[in-house]
């Protein structure tokens, strides 16, 4: 699991042993809900899955995800919320709602553009995190080109991107898992299983970026060949 683009200040703070703040902005998967407990979700077990394979820095995942919210919404939050914290990383998690609301999907575009060249024009690494799998996603008829958009938009920003999306899907049409067990009983949010293997893909393609040989200096594994991390499927544009 590794990401095609650079995560220069991430890679810095880490390599120098400085204190690392990440930023996990977000939905409802972002702020966790499905999970059994709040320190079953994603930014949680990412914290403590960083610390682990860096243990030389301080690291501290902040939760700030709002059920519910459009990248719209997301958007002003950057400014109030986010920046002040001074983060050395932002993960972005937007999309399922835009797309399951009708939102046009040049607007949605538009925002998160926006809201990217805002982190960035603040010295802040960006990675965007698309949307999870679940079984009536594929009934939605913006969804596919909501998946391409964010995917364009990362090459075009040269940012990286976890394709959710892909990766669930995966899992599921090659039987290694059914969406009952990756999903919480709505079928919708990802259950502590999804939380976990999410907090724990995010750490490798982060831990990836920066080397193993910084991490795991007994250890030394080849990064898998994959474009983005998750770019297990291609997804069709209807």
């Amino acid at each position: 699991m590794r990401f095609d683009a650079p995560l220069p200040k991430l890679t810095a703070a880490l390599t120098s042993n400085q204190p690392v703040r990440i930023i996990a902005l977000g939905s409802s998967s972002t702020q966790g809900i499905g999970a059994s407990s709040p320190k079953a979700c994603y930014p949680v077990k990412l914290q403590s899955e960083l610390q682990q394979r860096f243990p030389n820095n301080i690291i501290t995942v902040d939760n700030l995800g709002v059920g519910g919210q459009l990248a719209t919404d997301m958007l002003p939050r950057i400014k109030k919320d986010v920046i002040p914290r001074k983060p050395t990383l932002v993960i972005w998690q937007t999309g399922v709602n835009d797309a399951m609301r009708g939102v046009a999907l040049d607007k949605f575009r538009d925002t998160v553009v926006r809201g990217i060249d805002e982190l960035q024009s603040n010295g802040i690494d960006v990675v965007l995190l698309d949307m999870q799998y679940f079984p009536r996603a594929e009934k939605i008829r913006e969804f596919p080109r909501y998946l391409v958009a964010m995917r364009q938009i990362a090459q075009q920003h040269r940012i990286p991107i976890l394709q959710r999306f892909a990766i669930m899907k995966h899992l599921i049409t090659t039987a290694q898992f059914t969406p009952q067990q990756l999903l919480a009983a709505d079928q919708f949010h990802p259950n502590d299983l999804t939380y976990g293997c999410l907090g724990r893909m995010m750490a490798d393609a982060l831990q990836s970026e920066v080397g193993n040989v910084i991490a795991q200096p007994k250890k030394k594994y080849p990064p898998e060949t994959a474009k983005q991390a998750g770019a297990v499927a291609t997804i069709p544009v209807h």
